[in-house]
């Protein structure tokens, strides 16, 4: 599969589905009775309602988990996992164009085993900044990233929508299995000399570690690098 090569149908049905899930989370966030926290990290203070122990920091606001449901009846989109600022979904092999293909660039350097992998596409929830959960400035950022790079250790973008609803990758096996994340992280790391200024190192973490075709990838990169900041929402 190449850049740009999501169906259509199956494009429109991804922003369909971000786009409420985003909604569901504003309103969801709208109508905590709780008090702005604050705390420090990296020498500076942050606020959130809640803090990081929101109940819909990281977890599913009900109205969210009803659009995800409506999603998986009416487009095959298996929800496999959830982040401060993205879900991601698995995307039905019989509603892909070439699913055999799905090798993205990482040719045959990546060590094919000859089954291929699925495609996730992250789509894209509410929050005030890249860093505090804005999925769309994540999904932008990584395109970027990949335009920039486009090699190991940065999972390839399949294809990505031009408002950021969503981005498309190969499915990787997150995390490395416990008894290999020290070897896991220590090869990316490797990897990843010479882009420290596309990679914010905070998130080199076994949960954002993936095997994909034999190799170990950042499957998330979405993070601005350097210090934290936060930008402005779309």
């Amino acid at each position: 599969m190449t850049e740009g090569s999501i169906p259509s149908a199956l494009s429109t049905a991804l922003s369909r589905t971000a786009r409420p899930l985003r909604s569901a989370r504003r309103e969801a966030l709208a109508a905590l009775d709780v008090e702005t926290t604050e705390w420090e990290y990296a020498g500076r203070t942050w606020s959130w309602p809640a803090g990081e122990a929101m109940t819909y920091f990281d977890g599913l606001a009900p109205g969210e988990a009803a659009v995800l449901e409506a999603a998986a009846a009416n487009h095959g989109l298996e929800l496999v996992g959830v982040g401060t600022g993205r879900v991601a979904v698995e995307l039905q092999a019989d509603r892909l164009d070439d699913p055999a293909a799905v090798n993205g660039p990482a040719g045959e350097e990546a060590g094919s085993t000859g089954t291929e992998p699925g495609v996730v596409a992250k789509l894209a929830r509410y929050g005030p900044s890249a860093e505090m959960g804005d999925g769309r400035a994540q999904n932008r950022r990584e395109k970027r990233v990949w335009d920039g790079c486009g090699i190991h250790p940065f999972l390839p973008v399949l294809d990505v929508d031009d408002d950021g609803d969503w981005i498309a990758m190969p499915r990787a096996t997150v995390p490395p299995p416990s008894a290999d994340r020290e070897d896991a992280i220590r090869r990316v790391r490797r990897a990843l000399d010479g882009h420290e200024d596309a990679f914010h190192l905070d998130e080199l973490k076994a949960e954002n570690v993936g095997m994909y075709r034999d190799r170990y990838w950042i499957v998330d990169y979405g993070r601005p690098p350097g210090e934290p900041r936060f930008v402005e929402s779309p």
